[in-house]
């Protein structure tokens, strides 16, 4: 009887680990393919700003880095991307220019 009592606990802890490592990594590929789903946006979103900035329409450049701020995460493209908007306000365009060519570049 004691027996047959711990093959069903080892049995019940084996069940419960597998359940948690399944709803751990289920949860694991869903903010990497939500992070990666940002890094894209935010690398179209820079695109459009560098486009913009060599149009010569900063206006249109500092809204396009504002969007891809939102969703940046931590990291080195993030502080780039902020240097480049404090380049771009203060009217340092080609600064701005480098460091989104250095925030694609960590993406």
């Amino acid at each position: 009887m004691t027996t047959r009592i711990e093959m069903y606990s080892v049995a019940l802890i084996a069940a419960i680990l597998f359940g948690v490592s399944v709803l751990i990594s289920t949860s694991m590929t869903t903010i990497l393919v939500s992070a990666q789903v940002d890094q894209e946006t935010a690398n179209k979103q820079l695109d459009q700003a560098m486009k913009a900035l060599e149009s010569g329409d900063s206006a249109a450049a500092d809204g396009y880095m504002k969007e891809a701020d939102k969703t940046l995460s931590e990291g080195e493209a993030k502080m780039h991307l902020g240097e480049a908007m404090k380049a771009l306000q203060a009217g340092d365009a080609e600064g701005a220019k480098t460091h989104i060519e250095a925030a694609q570049g960590s993406l």
